[in-house]
């Protein structure tokens, strides 16, 4: 992994354990949210008690889905132990029985093939691209499903931090990127479709929210608690700053600088 995918990568660990971030972004820490995780799923037809991975599961939103609604074995895991720390206790309060361990999706700690379904949703823009395809093929049993969702981007796009993790941006795919790649990584592609909806539904969501909770974390000290991140997360308390923001990102949206894709992907 590159130093910049490896910064990428500590940001949104450092990020998506916290509780600012959590009441800014909700507990489905990617664009579509659990909508958008309930249609991969269904697209799966995965049967009852089939084994899934939820790879990168942060506060395991998506897992629980996957646990309850599709009464699915469910293995979660990700980078940042305090995100998976709150993740299990949302997992037990729901009744939902989870495995979480602390990994990364470059090093997972499951045997070849022991998933029939492997669930990524805004992760590979974390991180190094080809060694995640890589290793989710590798604990993906022949004929099992890749369900990915993540951002594209026709270009760099100068959102500051943490916004623009949170939004998956940092990393973003070029649009067709991703389809390409799944032959290399040993996948074929089954089905794949346009989640761009979503991201304007998280930038509503973060917009009515991130404003009022900025100012409370400033005057609170929270931004301290975050080091790094605290001094760009600062500025969301800056009504003007963050309307800005929101303008920039909307017009790419409109321009189609900035989509969302969704595909299911067949292990061969």
């Amino acid at each position: 992994m590159t130093p910049a995918t490896s910064a990428i990568a500590a940001c949104c660990a450092g990020l998506y354990g916290h509780p600012i971030v959590e009441l800014i972004a909700g507990q489905s820490l990617h664009p579509g949210g659990l909508a958008t995780t309930r249609r991969l799923l269904g697209e799966a037809r995965l049967a009852p008690w089939a084994r899934l991975l939820d790879a990168g599961c942060g506060l395991g939103a998506s897992a629980r889905l996957a646990a309850i609604e599709f009464e699915l074995r469910v293995d979660a895991c990700d980078v940042s132990a305090s995100a998976l720390s709150r993740a299990a206790t949302l997992a037990e309060s729901a009744g939902a029985g989870i495995d979480f361990r602390t990994a990364s999706v470059l090093e997972l700690p499951y045997p070849r093939g022991a998933f029939a379904a492997v669930l990524s949703e805004c992760v590979l823009s974390t991180t190094s691209r080809t060694d995640g395809l890589a290793e989710l093929r590798r604990v993906t049993e022949d004929g099992g499903v890749l369900l990915l969702s993540d951002v594209t981007a026709t270009e760099t796009v100068a959102i500051p931090e943490p916004l623009a993790s949170v939004l998956c941006l940092t990393g973003a795919w070029r649009p067709g990127e991703l389809d390409e790649v799944l032959g290399s990584a040993g996948y074929r592609m089954e089905r794949g479709w346009d989640e761009t909806d979503g991201v304007s539904s998280l930038i509503d969501r973060l917009e009515a929210r991130i404003g009022l909770l900025g100012a409370v974390a400033r005057d609170t000290g929270e931004f301290e608690r975050l080091g790094d991140f605290g001094a760009g997360l600062d500025q969301i308390g800056d009504r003007a700053h963050v309307d800005g923001m929101f303008r920039a990102i909307r017009q790419m949206l409109r321009e189609g600088r900035i989509g969302y894709r969704a595909v299911v992907a067949r292990a061969l």
